[in-house]
């Protein structure tokens, strides 16, 4: 068996368009491009040698490095559940080993939790958005929430008691908009709208009734 041929890394050049990144050349040929930052923290030099093998596993983690950054930067601007973030990552080129091992970093690091994103969304679209649990529950399925978080975290944060609550301060802004209507033409076109916010059929009706004062056998 042949020993591995050692390669060298000849050159660490800072490119003038992006100077932020720098252009690795190995054996005097053009290699990769990273950042410099995620250079220097893989401890790249000029003058270092490497085998094949180790070159291949240092190909891997600084792409794992890149796929980190990119998901920091991305997760800086609002909370992303781990599906959203593998699914930017996957547009953004990575291959499906270097996302499952930057996603599992994500996680250690505390930057990706389903369960405490899933909690912020509830509470959230319950807030500024007057949405029901149902709105919510698809929402979230949506980010590729496991059915078993949302349950769980539904549960945390709403009640019959909280959902009838905000159905009624929703219904209760929309009222004016319904001025000149008959009642029956209000409850349906109501009802309609808490429906879509993900409201429950029996909170709905309830509410209704109960802002438009409706006899609860005569809608």
């Amino acid at each position: 068996m042949q020993p591995e041929k050692i390669v060298t890394i000849t050159a660490l050049e800072q490119q003038v368009k992006r100077p932020w990144r720098t252009s690795i050349f190995i054996d005097g040929t053009f290699w990769r491009a990273y950042d410099t930052e995620t250079i220097v923290e893989a401890g790249l030099f000029k003058g270092r040698q490497l085998a094949p093998s180790e070159l291949e596993n240092l190909d891997f983690s600084l792409e794992k490095r890149r796929a980190v950054n990119r998901a920091v930067l991305l997760l800086s601007y609002r909370a992303r559940s781990e599906h959203e973030v593998s699914d930017r990552l996957k547009t953004a080129g990575f291959n499906p080993d270097i996302i499952s091992e930057a996603i599992s970093e994500l996680r250690r690091l505390g930057y990706l939790n389903d369960e405490d994103f899933a909690r912020s969304w509830t509470k959230s679209r319950m807030n500024s958005k007057l949405y029901g649990p149902k709105r919510i529950k698809q929402e979230l399925r949506l980010k590729g929430i496991p059915d078993e978080i949302i349950a769980e975290k539904l549960e945390e944060n709403t009640s019959p008691d909280e959902e009838y609550k905000l159905a009624k301060r929703l219904a209760e802004t929309k009222l004016p908009t319904y001025k000149g209507l008959d009642k029956n033409a209000s409850f349906r076109r109501l009802s309609q709208l808490l429906l879509r916010r993900g409201y429950t059929a029996s909170i709905v009706y309830d509410v209704c009734k109960d802002v438009l004062f409706l006899d609860s056998k005569n809608p």
